[in-house]
Order: structure tokens, then sequence, then C-alpha cells
């Protein structure tokens, strides 16, 4: 059942955490030119989390994929068949 569900969504929620990263960054480089420095320092931590939330995301994913991969590959050789 976790193969089918591999298979079928690429988890787009993930993906869009790049698009709102880059507009808080914007955002933060908005405020910076402002004059708002707090504002921007933490529009940029937020930017930061969010690009780290996305990779550990990713990473995740992908060694899931790989492990159900391996399991595959050892069933089916170990099986006999």
């Amino acid at each position: 059942m976790l193969d089918v569900y591999m298979e079928r969504f690429e988890h787009p929620y993930l993906l869009a955490l790049v698009p709102i990263a880059g507009v808080l960054l914007g955002l933060g480089v908005v405020a910076e030119t402002a004059g708002y420095n707090t504002v921007s320092g933490f529009l940029g931590l937020y930017t930061m989390v969010l690009l780290i939330i996305c990779l550990i995301g990713y990473i995740g994913l992908f060694s899931l994929k790989y492990s159900t991969q391996v399991l595959r590959r050892w069933r089916i050789r170990n099986s006999g068949v």
C-alpha cells in the first residue's frame, strides 16, 4: 500500500514551500530597505526554516522510496521464484 502511495503522489505541498520562501525572502529585502531590521530578520529566519523543512521532507521521501525498492529486491531475491 505504501508503494502505491509513493508512486501516485509527489507531495506538492513540500514543493510549494519553495515559492513561499522566495516571497518571504523578497518581503524581507523590502523590509530591510524600509528600515525594519527586526522584521527583516524574522522573515529571513522563516525563509531558512521553510527551506530546511522542504529539504528534510524530500530527504525523508527519497529515503523511503529507496528503502522500499531495496526491500522489494530483497523479497524477490529471497523468495525462491
